[in-house]
């Protein structure tokens, strides 16, 4: 596509690592559409970017997911997002999703089109916070699954075909983070990995769900995650849970998986943390890992929730004989979560709306500052 690698931001804008107590949100949207009017403003792009930014203030605002109608959906899907940054690979929409093509087409241009809007609204709002910008996206893996092959197979069938998608990603990803250095901020990365476990397992689905595709190799995971990871600034790898996974026979503890990817920093959903998962977590933490804790997009429903959050996390890690005062080196991740299908996550009676988000970017800012203050 037509995003390409460019030479890296100077060194002054480029961090070493993500800030490890800090808090952000996981993706913005632009609120409810009315159905019969189409859009509620001249532009949802510049109208997530104007509330991210200005709701967040001198957080760790993520670049605004796009948003823009195509047809009778709205293409602000994470898939969208990350197929828009593939280096010279083109892709277009199917019925069955996202394929590879020999050449661009409309819905790659109306991809292309909303990358250079949201460029466009992230300089409008977002220069006078020069800290760090943390951006979310699919993780490669994540990204394969949902891609096919122009003859509808699919991608991650085909080891060629994945080579080829990780590698012009882990480019893309690189040339969109120069672009937001160049607009003076730092850029750090939250990669959303939600599909590791089907993919090494061997049960993500065919096309016609009637089969599985053939496991791929712990090798080859870990060596596309090192990979990408090598490309890009400072990453928080995002995973579903921190359930041990079970390799040809053997189980393979979190941890020990994480390490090998070469991530420095995880997040993980708090309702996914069992006691086993709490122990995975703190072994990340004395291991030098930054540990984000991502809250559920309805914590920010009532306004005196702080102190029910923060002994939703005290607790198990106190439980666990961990000092509670090592809390105040915890990220908090809120808001939803990459939407993975169409229509996304636009209905304000799903409180996903920019009031919605308002609230729960309180809750978590003042969750940060209470783990802050424990002793």
């Amino acid at each position: 596509m037509s995003t390409s690698s460019e030479s890296r931001a100077p060194a002054e804008l480029a961090p070493t690592t993500v800030l490890p107590a800090a808090t952000t949100t996981g993706i913005w949207l632009p609120g409810a559409r009315d159905p019969h009017r189409g859009y509620i403003a001249t532009s949802p792009v510049r109208e997530a970017a104007a509330a991210g930014f200005d709701i967040l203030a001198d957080q760790l605002p993520p670049v605004p997911l796009t948003a823009h109608l195509s047809e009778d959906r709205w293409g602000a899907d994470a898939i969208g997002r990350a197929v828009g940054l593939l280096t010279d690979l083109h892709v277009d929409r199917t019925s069955y999703g996202w394929r590879l093509t020999a050449s661009a087409g409309k819905d790659e241009r109306l991809e292309d089109s909303a990358l250079v809007e949201a460029f466009d609204a992230i300089a409008e709002y977002g220069q006078t916070r020069p800290e760090q910008v943390q951006i979310s996206l699919p993780g490669p893996w994540t990204l394969v699954t949902a891609l096919s092959l122009s003859s509808g197979a699919r991608v991650l069938a085909d080891h060629g075909a994945r080579r080829d998608v990780v590698q012009a990603y882990a480019f893309g990803i690189a040339a969109f983070t120069d672009r937001i250095a160049g607009l003076g901020m730092q850029p750090t990365v939250r990669l959303v990995e939600s599909r590791l476990a089907p993919v090494l397992t061997g049960t993500w689905p065919t096309v016609s769900g009637w089969a599985s595709l053939p496991a791929i190799s712990e090798t080859q995971v870990w060596a596309a995650l090192e990979s990408t990871l090598r490309h890009l600034p400072p990453t928080v790898l995002a995973l579903p849970n921190l359930d041990p996974l079970h390799l040809q026979g053997k189980e393979i503890p979190a941890a020990e998986a994480l390490r090998r990817t070469g991530a420095t920093s995880v997040s993980v959903p708090l309702a996914t943390l069992k006691s086993h998962s709490w122990e995975q977590l703190a072994f990340l933490a004395e291991a030098g890992f930054g540990t984000w804790i991502h809250l559920p997009s309805t914590a920010g429903g009532r306004s005196d929730a702080v102190n029910h959050w923060c002994e939703r996390i005290r607790t198990p890690w106190s439980r666990i004989g961990m000092g509670v005062a090592s809390l105040r080196e915890f990220g908090i991740i809120a808001g939803p979560e990459l939407p993975m299908t169409y229509p996304p996550l636009l209905d304000d009676q799903q409180g996903i709306g920019p009031e919605h988000n308002r609230g729960t970017m309180t809750i978590a800012a003042g969750l940060r500052r209470a783990l802050e203050e424990i002793e």
